[in-house]
């Protein structure tokens, strides 16, 4: 009897974690192509094969569905930005630059609407302070300056190097291939000294 209710538990723990899951996928997907306030929960329900009332019941309104896909995708996004430093920074560009080969539009599609809606200026915001942060860590030996105001400057010339919209301008723009937008990026940044 105990192992039929330990099963059963496990098997509806699943389920649960299935249906949150697809609705999740269901939000990147309409997130990532919508403006905000046109994504519906219904539609989001209907795209994860589940009720309005059960989305709800799990994240209680649009704008939390929203606080927690951009959780999910945060931790995602850092994972496949992240390389051990010692790999050095070639490496760490590729992995930046496949990061923006999968997430680029819908990331241009946020910053396109951060002045429109508060929940996605939050998200752009802190998405600007964790490239920050990866530029920090990844051209750390190219940021020495001899004052503060050098290594500011230096910093920003780092951050615009590696910025989505320097990726955007290159690929959608002038059609490069990532192989040699990384190749630009690494003379922009190796030109910062």
């Amino acid at each position: 009897m105990s192992e039929t209710r330990t099963y059963r538990k496990k098997a509806r723990a699943q389920s649960e974690e299935a249906t949150g899951k697809a609705i999740l996928d269901a939000a990147y997907h309409e997130f990532s192509r919508e403006l905000f306030d046109r994504v519906t929960l219904n539609r989001i329900a209907e795209l994860s094969g589940v009720t309005v009332q059960t989305v709800i019941r799990r994240f209680s309104s649009k704008e939390e569905l929203f606080r927690q896909f951009a959780l999910r995708e945060e931790k995602r996004i850092l994972m496949q930005r992240n390389v051990p430093e010692e790999e050095g920074l070639e490496s760490a560009i590729h992995a930046l630059i496949g990061h923006y080969e999968r997430d680029g539009d819908f990331v241009i599609n946020f910053l396109a609407q951060e002045n429109q809606f508060e929940e996605v200026k939050k998200i752009t915001d802190h998405g600007r302070k964790v490239h920050m942060e990866w530029v920090e860590k990844y051209c750390r030996h190219l940021l020495k300056g001899e004052t503060e105001e050098e290594r500011e400057q230096k910093l920003f010339a780092a951050i615009a190097a590696t910025d989505i919209g320097t990726w955007k301008l290159l690929r959608k723009e002038y059609g490069m291939e990532p192989e040699i937008i990384a190749g630009v990026m690494m003379r922009l940044l190796n030109g910062i000294n």
